[in-house]
C-alpha cells in the first residue's frame, strides 16, 4: 500500500500541469473597421493578464501548440503602436501606445518558439460559405495568413482549414456579397495594399463568431474605405470647343494607388454628332498622372457629351466615371462642298446673266 502511494505521488510530480505545456486557440472576431478605427476597446481588455486572451498567453507555461488567426495578431500590433476607438456615444478616444499589447505579442513569440503553429485562414471566415461562393478568395485568405504569420514568427508556418461548425449569419453573408463585386473589380486591376486590405475586411465580416450588432459600424467603415479607394483611380478633363473635323481629345488619368494599375478606357457619346476611336489598354504607374488622347471625328456641329470610364478586362467599371461636355463647331466637308457648289452656280448664273445683258444692248 505504501509503495503504491509513493508511486502515485511520484507520478504527480513528473506530470506537469496542463497549463504548463498546453495547446491554445487564439481567435477573436474583428474589433477594427476598414478605416483602422476600433469599434470599441474590448480587445485591450481581453489581452490584459486577467482577460481571456491574456490568460492564454501570459498565464501559461510553455505553449505546446497554438491555433491562430493572424488577423487578431495584426489588430493587437496596431494597438501596441497607438490606436483610436469609438466610445458608446460614438466619440473617439485616442491611445498613444499600449505597452501591455507589446508585452502580449513578445510573450507569444517567446513561448511559441520552435512550437507547432497552426493557422486559420485570415479573419477565420465561414469556410463552407467561401467554398460555395468564393473559393479563390478562400485560397487568398490562406496564402495571406501564411505570409503574414511567417513574417511575425520569423519562420515558415503550416496552415489548416477547419470546417466551421457554426455558419456566419445571413446578414453577414448578404453584406459580404453586396460589396464583393466592387472589391473584386479593384482587385482585378491592382495589387496595391489598400485593395488587399479591403479583401481581407470581407473575410473578417463572415467570421461565424461575429455578432450582427457589430455589422452596421463595420459596414459604414467598409463603405467609406471602398469609396476612398475608388476615388484613387479617376479621369480629369475640362470642357472643350472643337473646331477641327478630326481631333485628339486630351484627358488625364490619375492613379493614386501605391502599385501599378492595368486598365481599359471605354467611351460613349450622348448622340451621333461624333465618332470616337479606340484607346489602347493602359498601364498606369503607381502614384502617377498620365495624359492620353482620345481620337474623335466630328460628324455634325452642336452640343454633345462624352462619357469616359475605366474598366477591367471583364468590362466592369472601376474608379470614377467622367462626363466631358463638348461643343462641336465644325463645318463638315459635305456642307463645305454644297456651299461651294452653290456659290459657283450663283457666280455662273450671274455671269450668264451679264453676258445676256451685253448681247441685248448690242442688238438694240
Amino acid at each position: 500500500m505504501r509503495r503504491a502511494l509513493l508511486l502515485a505521488l511520484f507520478s504527480l510530480v513528473l506530470i506537469p500541469p496542463a497549463s504548463a505545456n498546453s495547446s491554445i486557440s487564439l481567435t477573436e472576431p474583428t474589433h477594427r473597421t476598414a478605416t483602422g478605427i476600433f469599434i470599441d476597446n474590448e480587445l485591450a481588455n481581453l489581452i490584459k493578464p486577467n482577460g481571456r486572451l491574456g490568460k492564454l498567453v501570459l498565464g501559461q507555461g510553455q505553449i505546446r501548440s497554438a491555433t491562430i488567426d493572424i488577423s487578431l495578431i495584426e489588430e493587437i500590433q496596431d494597438m501596441a503602436d497607438g490606436y483610436q476607438y469609438f466610445n458608446p456615444d460614438q466619440s473617439l478616444t485616442t491611445v498613444d501606445v499600449l505597452p501591455f499589447a507589446s508585452n502580449w505579442l513578445n510573450t507569444l513569440k517567446r513561448k511559441s518558439k520552435n512550437r507547432e503553429i497552426l493557422l486559420l485562414p485570415y479573419g477565420n471566415p465561414d469556410i463552407k460559405f467561401l467554398q460555395a461562393n468564393a473559393p479563390n478568395e478562400l485560397e487568398f485568405y490562406r496564402t495571406i495568413a501564411q505570409e503574414r504569420a511567417g513574417a511575425f514568427f520569423g519562420r515558415t508556418i503550416t496552415s489548416i482549414s477547419p470546417i466551421n461548425s457554426v455558419r456566419s449569419s445571413d446578414a453577414a453573408q448578404s453584406l459580404h456579397n453586396s460589396y464583393q463585386r466592387e472589391v473584386r473589380a479593384l482587385a482585378s486591376i491592382s495589387i496595391a495594399n489598400e485593395v488587399i486590405s479591403l479583401r481581407l475586411q470581407l473575410a473578417k465580416i463572415i467570421n461565424p463568431a461575429i455578432s450582427d450588432s457589430r455589422l452596421p459600424i463595420l459596414t459604414k467603415g467598409l463603405r467609406a474605405e471602398l469609396r476612398e479607394n475608388q476615388k484613387k483611380l479617376r479621369i480629369v478633363a475640362g470642357n472643350y470647343t472643337i473646331t477641327a473635323e478630326r481631333y485628339d481629345l486630351p484627358v488625364t488619368v490619375i492613379n493614386d494607388f501605391t502599385a501599378p494599375v492595368s486598365i481599359n478606357l471605354q467611351t460613349r457619346t450622348s448622340n451621333s454628332r461624333m465618332r470616337v476611336g479606340a484607346v489602347e489598354p493602359l498601364v498606369l504607374a503607381a502614384n502617377s498622372q498620365t495624359q492620353i488622347q482620345i481620337p474623335i471625328e466630328v460628324i455634325a456641329s452642336g452640343e454633345t457629351r462624352l462619357e469616359v470610364k475605366l474598366t477591367n478586362n471583364r468590362g466592369s467599371q472601376v474608379g470614377e466615371l467622367e462626363n466631358i461636355e463638348l461643343r462641336l463647331a465644325v463645318i463638315s466637308p459635305l456642307t463645305t462642298w454644297f456651299t461651294t457648289g452653290m456659290a459657283i452656280i450663283l457666280l455662273l448664273a450671274a455671269a450668264v446673266q451679264s453676258v445676256r445683258r451685253v448681247k441685248r444692248r448690242k442688238h438694240e
